[in-house]
């Protein structure tokens, strides 16, 4: 079965010609600035006490799917090729929607290539559980959204206002911020 979305061709387009991947529509999500900043390729993430915390139990708890590697935005955690699934895996369940977008975006790019519709999990090491979801005009429109979102502020020659938000104490980017 073919996914069923209009946007296909556009989307792809999109994606290959702004070098998107999977952490920009989790940023998108979160916050403009954090989007920009990944977006211009500016991080402290590998300094952060969080993402070192969540490297680690990535780096002990499973085996990163490799298969991917190379293709145009792709890399998530892990595949289930049989069963046409991706798999992120988090620390923590925090953000729930950033990260289904994050998911979903490679569910859709794997559809689009593979003319195959794939399914989303995300799996929270802190709770053991997996939720389980699947591309659904509603996750597909906000995909579409997101990316026109992150075109815009690819275009963006400064960095834009920041908001203080509950997430701004765990952002790897808050003493750049300020908000703490």
């Amino acid at each position: 079965m073919n996914l069923p979305w209009g946007h296909s061709i556009e989307f792809y387009e999109r994606v290959e010609r702004l070098n998107l991947h999977g952490l920009h529509f989790q940023h998108v999500e979160l916050c403009q600035r954090r989007s920009w900043m990944h977006l211009h390729r500016i991080s402290f993430a590998q300094w952060h006490p969080l993402v070192q915390k969540g490297v680690s139990m990535h780096s002990t708890s499973h085996v990163r799917d490799i298969s991917t590697q190379g293709l145009q935005g792709l890399n998530p955690d892990r595949l289930d090729w049989k069963n046409r699934l991706v798999y992120e895996h988090k620390v923590t369940a925090g953000a729930p929607n950033a990260v289904e977008l994050q998911t979903s975006f490679y569910a859709t790019l794997l559809s689009i290539a593979s003319e195959k519709i794939w399914g989303c999990a995300v799996h929270v090491y802190s709770t053991r559980k997996t939720r389980r979801f699947i591309l659904d005009e509603n996750i597909l429109e906000r995909l579409w959204r997101a990316s026109e979102e992150l075109e815009n502020i690819s275009a963006l020659n400064k960095v834009p206002e920041a908001f203080k938000i509950p997430l701004c104490k765990k952002c790897s980017l808050l003493e750049f911020c300020g908000f703490d």
